[in-house]
């Protein structure tokens, strides 16, 4: 699944928040660098932009069904430690 979201991002099938949000679903929260491990760094960088402005039960985009509350704050402690330090 990660392969070909990428894939379509590379491709301009879908825009960077786009694959934000589809990553973000996908997210087990005890392990998310299983998702985010394989993300582009723009996207990481856009992915901890979302995360920070996240408001739980506030759509956030119309991408589908919102990431859960402890989704988003598997993904922003993992990209802080990772990739933002």
């Amino acid at each position: 699944m990660m392969e070909k979201l990428i894939a379509m991002y590379e491709k301009g099938g879908i825009t960077a928040d786009h694959l934000v949000a589809e990553c973000l679903r996908l997210i087990d929260p005890q392990c998310p660098e299983l998702v985010l491990g394989a993300l582009p760094p723009e996207v990481l960088e856009r992915m901890l932009k979302y995360v920070n402005d996240f408001r739980p039960r506030r759509m956030r985009s119309n991408y589908g069904i919102q990431p859960a509350a402890d989704q988003i704050e598997a993904a922003k402690h993992w990209i802080e430690a990772k990739v933002a330090s």
